[in-house]
């Protein structure tokens, strides 16, 4: 599973920070802010709020999100509606599920501590939970190696990045169209199915 947009709804708390930062520190990129995609990872969605011209001030603004997000808002952010009840039953099922997410890996695990679902993935993989930060492509390609078993599995996203990243390791892609992806161009994107429902995942994977 992808994270945001996927399991958590976070767009209204992650927005409501990058407003915030991008007032203070650039307010005349506050348009860029405000419609930024959810979903990549923060240093990159910084970079395109700020800009070339506050590029010099990408690690401020990422110090004062982390400040603000990971202390402050973050336990405002909910999970979709049935995520918790369907997450428990495929688990009960024996599913075998892992999380890959461009969301660092503090605030990944707060949010998953906080709604008790630590013990239904088996592995949690982050942006930053290596040395070196990875995507979603090399994130996925990361999980198969560790377990051949994911090699036939299903990943379930809201992005075209999600979708292509599933693509390109072969895996079926189930598409979460109540997701922050609606508006993208999904025409170089397989979706092996589209959900409307996080509960339908019920009838599709056991």
């Amino acid at each position: 599973f992808d994270f945001d947009g996927t399991l958590v709804d976070s767009e209204k708390t992650i927005n409501h920070c990058f407003e915030s930062i991008t007032r203070s520190i650039a307010p005349e990129r506050i348009n860029y802010a405000r419609n930024v995609l959810i979903g990549p990872p923060l240093r990159e969605t910084a970079s395109k709020i700020l800009g070339a011209e506050y590029k010099n001030r990408l690690d401020e603004f990422v110090n004062q999100f982390i400040e603000m997000h990971d202390e402050n808002v973050i336990m405002q952010t909910q999970p979709y509606p049935h995520v918790t009840e369907t997450l428990k039953k495929l688990y009960e099922e024996k599913i075998l599920m892992i999380i890959a997410t461009n969301k660092r890996e503090i605030p990944t695990i707060k949010l998953i501590n906080y709604y008790n679902w630590q013990n239904y993935f088996i592995s949690i993989e982050c942006s930053d939970s290596h040395k070196s930060i990875r995507n979603k492509h090399e994130m996925i390609q990361d999980i198969i190696k560790k377990n051949h078993i994911f090699k036939k599995s299903s990943f379930v996203g809201d992005t075209i990045n999600d979708g292509l990243s599933a693509n390109r390791n072969q895996l079926q892609f189930l598409r979460a169209n109540y997701g922050y992806g609606s508006n993208q161009d999904w025409s170089d994107v397989k979706v092996n199915r589209l959900i409307e429902n996080f509960i339908e995942l019920e009838s599709i994977l056991i």
